[in-house]
């Protein structure tokens, strides 16, 4: 009842406001339209007036207390063609937003005067940003996430040419795995908390913070060397011309979790926010137990000893939870709330302005019908028809997801030459989820049943400071600087597993079922993981602005940065075992856990008064596995936009980077891992312009891939999700790329695009996750392999239809195609090993993460006369290589599927809009398997359902 009294009074209170702006405004931003650079200090007046405004340090312009009508603007700066805009429509509480693009005067060309619905489209702005941008660039504006129905970043990039989304959070971009990928936020690199990653979870960032995502695909030296497929700078809400509020809700329906039996576990009072309360935490007790000195709980046998020694064995077993079995629950709807405002003020006279928005989303997934299994191919090809299954489960598995995302920008002019910034965004998720694996195991007789109970803690915390100066008389230059405090969290506390074996036996003549904890296997065990990566991004960058030989305008770019990441990572493990050898064992239990459970501590005494224990934990953490990680990078650069024609700019220049790598294990008889490189990246990028409307570009760069803190981590840790085990490599070395790229783009009409692009990269040292056979089956580890090729193709085409028909105004076609072929010389020593087996096998394989072809296909309608747009989406990628076998065994692929998604928005007068969506329509099976002799073996597969979803939005 409170929430629905809080969100009506907002709404009052927002239409009360809308209600007394009484006035319209004019706002945009000028630029050079030879060279896409803001102008600063262009005159904006309205037509026949004393009305106007200049533009500032980002060429941004705003005309307000406009009474409701048609007005023109002049456009004028020296040196540039005057322009004026007419037939501009000002709507009283509303804001008109231009993009004008001024054309250098230098034929003394009379004034021109174009009409204001040529430039009134968002989207459109974008692909003017990246017809003159200086790198081959793909964009989706805040307009196209809105219209896709998004709920984060990591969806929104579906959009983008050549891009795949892997496990709903980590980017491949042009078909190539996330090490070669590197995601920032508003120009500044983000740390990673997953352990295993480099690639950020783009899942984190609600969809409702963006202002838009731009991917890079070629390196310039103002930018961080660490990346070929694509650099991807996440761009948080900009603060509006005027007051701007805006409210949304909305409720979704899953075919198979929604009001259905999910396997989830039970959740803290807390977890409803994203983090945990606490009670799952590594009890007090323990903590302060090894705090003191102790490394290892007292045994059952020395307890029952000695009554102190029986008192804190006691206390320490009851501390932990005992809870080790998944539960059934019912959820209800998915359900996602925002709120955003925005505005500009005056302070001490100059102008303020913010913007703040909340985001919360509650989500809940659940496959019944899954598959988990490993094979291995034992003897030659020629002596056997078949893999060898290790084992075989069914797979079911439930999870509750919560993400809550809080931003606030705030940007000042302290005069009209000197801007600074400042950005906080704070994001938290918590995922809790319940997992039930029954099948056969080559290691034991009978059924095994593995059952897990997990929550998983994720944070973002990014503190951002910028400004941005401009000294007329120095020359016109510009220096901007950036600071940043970033920290990324990820925590699972009391990730609890068990392995139970039931085997049918014939006793006494009576058939009977015996549990036991198999041998072999991990007794019921309880990991605490914590990992938490911190990042200072610093960077200063200096543009001096000259005229070339012909009288064009170019610039002198110079800067360095710096970056320091710190990681920790922490580990404790605990099993459980019988404290006494007269405890109840699990066969007479008939294996019922909670009973089981219920045994903690003493649970009796013997004839002789001594207590007896049941079940009691026993610490098995390895020191060794516990490790602090830090990583500096010092960069500096120099580079030159030179035009040498009117229709041709070369951009030039080289970066050099200091990188510098360190890991440290706990157990300092460990040996360290690290690296350190100094690195030479030139670059060199060429732009022909065709005409006004076309371009041809050429691009030769140098990159590079440096491995994770994890992958350089010497020691071996459990990998959860394949029950095998992870060894890092100490000896890693970083990946050096070479990149050539050609593209052609044509943008024919406003906010249409024609681009067809060729790449082409040869790799040194690329890393890969290999499986080891010499140690074990599902065992793996990182390796380098001596080179690598990716040759590929993209075609790209975004087009209204009204050159068919007017009846089809306001339909746009957008379709991506993406065709990439890779070659990856096989080590030596690897391929005798698969030649002992197929003599006949090739030595070369398919990149790690490299997909064949990707293909991105939307066609949507948008007409602003009624206020309803709608969209149909199609995505597809082929077959890419998830894991390298190092053995005789077939590698293990993620197979090809397809999504189908439908949106539709319709708004209600001005301020409601309501929204439906249909996604994964399709509900393909998401599979990872071997292929041997035209047979399949599927390693994992589980589909997610169809999802429907209805929303509300109140804006102003």
């Amino acid at each position: 009842m409170k929430k629905h009294i809080l969100i009506l009074t907002l709404l009052s209170f927002t239409s009360l406001v809308a209600l007394a702006q009484e006035k319209g405004q004019i706002s945009g931003t000028i630029v050079d339209a030879e060279n896409g650079e803001t102008i600063i200090g262009a005159s904006v007046g309205i037509t026949g007036t004393t009305k106007g405004d200049a533009t500032d340090l980002d060429g941004n312009f705003t005309i307000r207390n406009l009474d409701s009508g048609l007005y023109s603007i002049t456009v004028s700066y020296i040196s540039y063609q005057t322009q004026t805009i007419t037939d501009i429509n000002v709507v009283s509480g509303e804001t008109t937003k231009l993009d004008i693009a001024l054309n250098s005067d230098v034929a003394n060309l009379d004034e021109i005067t174009v009409t204001a619905e040529a430039i009134l489209n968002n989207e459109a702005g974008l692909l003017r940003q990246r017809q003159k941008s200086i790198a081959f660039s793909d964009a989706i504006s805040a307009e196209t996430i809105s219209q896709s129905g998004s709920g984060d970043a990591a969806a929104a990039m579906k959009k983008v040419v050549g891009a795949s989304v892997v496990d709903g959070k980590y980017i491949y971009v042009r078909g190539l795995g996330d090490r070669y990928s590197s995601t920032h936020l508003n120009g500044a690199e983000l740390p990673s908390a997953d352990p295993n990653r480099k690639s950020f979870q783009l899942d984190i960032f609600p969809s409702n913070l963006l202002e838009n995502i731009v991917t890079l695909k070629t390196f310039t030296p103002n930018k961080p060397g660490n990346f070929s497929g694509g650099l991807v700078d996440i761009s948080t809400k900009d603060f509006p011309n005027q007051l701007s509020l805006q409210i949304s809700t909305s409720n979704s329906w899953n075919s198979q979790t929604s009001l259905d039996n999910t396997l989830l576990t039970s959740a803290s009072s807390t977890d409803w926010l994203g983090y945990d309360d606490g009670s799952r935490d590594l009890p007090d007790e323990v903590e302060d137990y090894f705090n003191n000195g102790a490394s290892q709980f007292p045994s059952g046998t020395s307890a029952s000893r000695d009554p102190g020694l029986a008192d804190t064995l006691n206390n320490l077993s009851n501390a932990f939870n005992p809870d080790f079995t998944p539960e059934n629950k019912t959820p209800f709807l998915n359900q996602s709330y925002s709120i955003s405002i925005g505005n500009r003020a005056s302070l001490f006279g100059r102008e303020l302005g913010y913007v703040g928005s909340l985001s919360y989303g509650q989500s809940y997934s659940q496959y019944a019908n899954g598959f988990n299994g490993r094979y291995a191919q034992i003897g030659s090809s020629n002596q056997t028809d078949a893999l060898s299954p290790i084992f075989e489960y069914s797979d079911e598995k439930g999870s509750r997801n919560i993400d809550l995302g809080g931003l606030l920008n705030l940007a000042y002019k302290i005069t009209e030459d000197n801007k600074i910034g400042m950005t906080y965004l704070r994001t938290q998720s918590g995922s809790t989820s319940g997992r039930i694996l029954n099948g056969t195991n080559e290691d034991a007789t009978g059924t095994l049943s593995n059952s897990v109970l997990e929550y998983v803690e994720r944070s973002l915390s990014s503190f951002q400071l910028d400004g941005k100066h401009y000294f007329p008389n120095l020359l016109k230059t510009t220096f901007e600087w950036k600071g940043t405090l970033a920290s990324n969290t990820q925590s699972e506390p009391q990730r609890r597993q068990i392995a139970l074996l039931a085997e049918d036996r014939v006793l006494g003549g009576q058939d009977t079922t015996l549990y036991s904890f198999p041998n072999g296997f991990a007794l019921p065990s309880a990991f605490y993981r914590d990992l938490e990566e911190s990042n200072v991004n610093l960077s200063a960058d200096l543009t001096i602005p000259f005229v070339s030989f012909n009288n064009i305008g170019g610039n002198f770019k110079i800067g360095l940065s710096s970056i320091e990441t710190e990681r920790e990572f922490r580990e404790n493990i605990f099993d459980y075992v019988l404290g006494s050898p007269n405890s109840v064992s699990l066969n007479e239990l008939k294996g019922d856990l909670d009973a089981y459970f219920a045994m903690t501590g003493i649970i009796g005494q013997d004839n002789l008064g001594r207590p007896i224990f049941g079940v009691v934990p026993r610490r098995i953490s390895d020191t060794r596995n516990n490790f602090d990680g830090d990583k500096s990078v010092f960069s500096y650069y120099a580079m030159i936009e030179l035009p040498i024609s009117s229709s041709l700019k070369v951009v030039g220049g080289v970066r050099i980077e200091d990188a510098e790598i360190n890991i440290a294990s706990l157990d300092t008889s460990v040996a360290r891992g690290r690296l350190s490189n100094r690195d030479l990246l030139p670059s060199l990028n060429s732009i022909y312009s065709l005409n006004d409307r076309m371009n041809l570009r050429a691009s030769f760069t140098k990159t590079l891939a440096r491995p994770t803190f994890r992958e350089l981590a010497p020691y071996a840790s459990a990998e959860f999700t394949n029950g095998g085990i992870e060894r890092g490599n100490q000896d890693l070395k970083r990946t050096l790329i070479t990149n050539y790229d050609l593209r052609w783009e044509w943008f024919p009409s406003s906010g249409d695009v024609i681009a067809v692009s060729g790449f082409y990269k040869v790799f040194e040292n690329p890393i890969e996750s290999v499986i080891e056979v010499e140690f074990g089956d599902g065992d793996f580890t990182y390796q380098n392999v001596p080179e690598a090729s990716v040759i590929g193709i993209e075609f790209e085409v975004r087009k209204n239809l009204a050159f068919l028909t007017e009846a089809l105004k306001y339909f746009t076609v957008s379709t991506n195609l993406t065709f990439v072929d890779s070659d990856v010389k096989i080590p030596e020593e690897e391929l005798i090993v698969i030649r002992n087996t197929e003599p006949d096998a090739s030595d070369e394989r398919q990149l790690q993460g490299q997909s064949p072809f990707i293909l991105n296909f939307d066609v949507s309608y948008s007409n602003p006369e009624i206020g309803f747009n709608s969209s149909l989406n199609f995505n597809s990628f082929g077959d890419r290589l998830s894991k390298v076998s190092a053995g005789a065994s077939p590698d293990i692929f993620e197979r090809s599927y397809s999504t189908l998604d439908f949106l539709m928005s319709k708004s209600i007068s001005n301020n409601f809009e309501l929204s439906f969506s249909a996604k994964n329509l399709l509900d393909p099976v998401i599979k990872r398997s071997q292929e041997f002799k035209n047979q399949e073996f599927v390693n994992s597969s589980y589909k997610r359902g169809r999802s429907f979803s209805f929303g509300v939005k109140y804006k102003i």
